[in-house]
């Protein structure tokens, strides 16, 4: 498709190859004589400011042609010096060929060929750079969304991407966690790292991670304790009852020890009954030796299977006098 900018270079182009072909009939001797009508006294003599001037002065300001050096002050009333010039002119000329559409010109009539080139490489690189950079900037405002969670240490976490480039996740330590594909989700583990960093199509985000809290233990005791307590009404009703909080239970152990039965009554809560001596006799044998208040205890541990370093235990305590 011809731009309106490559038809303003045409009509230069063919205004100036006029003057240029009326010349090169003149100078080969042919009769271009006019009958005068005015006296030459009063005729003013042209200066050199034809279309030539104006095509160059227009293809310089576009940059498809070095700078040219042209005084436009000069008269020329000799055919020698107008020769000088024409020759100067097909140079001029040459020039223009390289960086416009190709020009073919036979001297004998005033026929004149025009062939339209290919766009420059140059032309093409300065009109490509822009799109790529639309591309680029394009990109980063699709990776540009809001983190809809937080992400915890020593737990497994999961996140969405909604971009159209592939995320790679990246801990404070500047080691690879994970990737994630464009429209695609990922769930991934995480450890001690105190934040992360999310890159793709050149953009890159970096959030604080969460802390993963210890567990809690908390120990309710439901009997009393003392010299006169019983140790078979201990043995009948239940002596403790344990609450476990934390933040991510599903991945915690909970193991009890010592001479009880545990049972559970909710979620990360337990229920602890003593089960120790189940007879007279071994109640004697028991506290021979002995002086009373007898003490029994028992200990639970709660780990954490990510988190190895939150473990905790705690122990509770039975005490009685009599049997």
């Amino acid at each position: 498709m011809i731009t309106r900018k490559n038809r303003d270079v045409k009509f230069i182009i063919y205004q100036s190859l006029y003057i240029f072909v009326i010349s090169v009939l003149a100078l080969k001797g042919a009769n271009l004589d006019l009958t005068e009508v005015v006296s030459k006294e009063k005729v003013v003599e042209k200066t050199y400011t034809d279309s030539l001037k104006i095509m160059i002065d227009s293809l310089l300001a576009r940059g498809y042609i070095p700078e040219i050096k042209f005084d436009t002050t000069q008269k020329f009333t000799n055919p020698e010096e107008m020769k000088k010039k024409l020759q100067e002119a097909q140079q001029q000329l040459a020039v223009l060929k390289m960086n416009s559409p190709s020009i073919t010109v036979n001297t004998t009539s005033p026929g004149i060929q025009l062939q339209q080139t290919n766009i420059t490489e140059e032309k093409e690189k300065i009109q490509d750079k822009p799109k790529e950079e639309k591309i680029e900037e394009k990109e980063g405002k699709e990776l540009d969304f809001k983190i809809p969670q937080t992400f915890t240490q020593y737990t497994s976490n999961s996140i969405s991407n909604p971009s159209s480039v592939t995320i790679e996740i990246y801990g404070s330590d500047g080691s690879m966690i994970a990737t994630v594909p464009p429209g695609g989700s990922r769930s991934f583990q995480l450890g001690g790292q105190n934040s992360l960093t999310f890159k793709g199509g050149g953009v890159s985000k970096t959030v604080s991670t969460k802390e993963n809290l210890k567990p809690k233990v908390t120990m309710q005791r439901l009997v009393s304790a003392g010299e006169d307590v019983s140790v078979r009404n201990l043995q009948s009703t239940v002596g403790y009852r344990v609450t476990i909080s934390d933040d991510y239970p599903g991945q915690l152990d909970v193991k009890f020890s010592g001479p009880v039965s545990v049972k559970q009554s909710g979620p990360l809560v337990y229920d602890v009954t003593l089960n120790f001596l189940n007879s007279k006799s071994a109640y004697d044998n028991f506290t021979e030796n002995r002086e009373a208040p007898f003490s029994v205890s028992f200990q639970i541990s709660v780990k954490d299977r990510i988190a190895t370093q939150h473990n905790v235990s705690q122990s509770g305590v039975f005490q009685f006098g009599e049997w």
